[in-house]
C-alpha cells in the first residue's frame, strides 16, 4: 500500500510554476481553490483577470478567448471553483449565475448557444458535434451547471429540480448517460460530471440512478487505470468516498498513476501528444488533492 502521507511530496516536479506560466485562468483558479500556496498578489491578479475577461452577459467566453461567445461549460466550471470565495466576489458570482440560468431549456437541461458552433468545430472538428452539440440540452453540461448552482446555494429550487430530473430520466440502462437525448450510445466520459451534479443536489447511493451511475463509473475507472489512461483520471473523485477496500485501492492506484506520469516540466502529456497540456495538468493536480482528502 502506498504511504499516503508522502504522496504529495511524490509529485516530483514543479506543477505550480508550470501552471502559473502556461495555464489559462481556469488552470490557475484550480490551484487557488485546491488550497495550494499561491502568493496573495498573484491570486488577486488572477481574479482581476477573470473579472476583466467576463462578457457583458455575465458568462465566461468559450476557451477563455476574449470576445468569444459565453460558454455554459466554462462559466459553470469557474463558478464551481470560486464558490468558496463567493463572499469576496459577490458581483462576479451573481452575474455568472444569471448567465448560466439563461441557458436552461424547457426540458430542464442546459445548452450552449448556436453562436458556439464554429468555435467547437474549430477546436475539436466534426467529432466535437457528436458529444458537444449546440442548441440542445446536454447531460454532462447540465451536470456541470447543476453542480455550479448548488455550490453557490442558488435558491430557485424549481429550476434545480428540473435539471435534476432531466438527468435522472435520461440515464441509459448501462448506468452511463448519452450526451443528449436520442443519442444512440452512452458516453462514460460524461458520467463523472453528472454524478457530481446529482450529488450536489443531495442525490446519493440511496438513489438507484446515482448508484447505477457510480457502479458504471467505477468499472470505467478500473479499466482506465489498467490501461494507464491518465485522461480519465480527472473523474477519479466523482465516485465519492470509497465504501470498500477495493474502491480505496482504486483511488490509491489513481493517485499512483498521477505521480508516475508527471512530466519533467511539471505538467502531464495527453495520449498522442508530445508536450504537457495545462488543462489536463491542472485537473490532475486538483484531483490529486481531492483524492487524498477522501482516503
Amino acid at each position: 500500500m502506498e504511504d499516503l502521507t508522502k504522496m504529495e511530496n511524490e509529485l516530483h516536479y514543479d506543477f505550480q510554476s508550470y501552471l502559473l506560466s502556461n495555464g489559462n485562468i481556469a488552470d490557475k483558479v484550480r490551484l487557488i481553490t485546491a488550497g495550494y500556496k499561491v502568493p496573495s498578489d498573484i491570486q488577486e491578479s488572477i481574479m482581476k483577470d477573470l473579472s476583466g475577461l467576463q462578457n457583458a452577459d455575465g458568462g465566461i467566453p468559450f476557451g477563455f478567448i476574449r470576445g468569444a461567445p459565453s460558454s455554459v461549460k466554462q462559466t459553470s466550471e469557474i463558478l464551481t471553483l470560486i464558490s468558496k470565495l463567493k463572499a469576496q466576489y459577490k458581483d462576479l458570482v451573481r452575474s455568472m449565475t444569471v448567465f448560466i440560468i439563461s441557458r436552461q431549456k424547457n426540458d430542464g437541461g442546459f445548452a450552449e448557444s448556436l453562436k458556439l458552433d464554429p468555435y467547437i468545430e474549430d477546436k475539436w472538428g466534426e467529432v466535437g458535434r457528436e458529444w458537444y452539440p449546440v442548441g440542445v440540452s446536454i447531460t454532462w453540461l447540465t451536470g456541470k451547471a447543476l453542480e455550479a448552482l448548488c455550490s453557490i446555494e442558488y435558491d430557485d429550487q424549481e429550476r434545480l429540480r428540473r435539471a435534476r430530473d432531466f438527468l435522472i430520466y435520461s440515464q441509459n440502462e448501462d448506468g452511463h448517460w448519452p450526451d443528449f437525448k436520442d443519442q444512440k450510445y452512452s458516453d462514460p466520459l460524461g458520467t463523472g460530471n453528472i454524478l457530481l451534479g446529482l450529488s450536489a443536489m443531495g442525490i446519493n447511493s440511496n438513489n438507484k440512478v446515482f448508484e447505477d451511475g457510480r457502479v458504471a463509473l467505477l468499472q470505467h475507472m478500473k479499466d482506465s487505470l489498467e490501461g494507464k489512461s491518465i485522461f480519465d483520471v480527472v473523474d477519479l473523485t466523482a465516485i465519492g468516498k470509497p465504501k470498500s477496500e477495493i474502491e480505496r485501492n482504486l483511488l490509491v492506484n489513481g493517485l499512483a498513476l498521477i505521480i508516475e506520469t508527471q512530466n519533467k516540466d511539471g505538467g502531464w502529456i495527453p495520449l498522442g501528444a508530445n508536450k504537457s497540456d495545462p488543462e489536463l495538468s491542472s485537473k490532475l493536480v486538483f484531483e490529486f488533492k481531492r483524492a487524498k482528502a477522501l482516503l
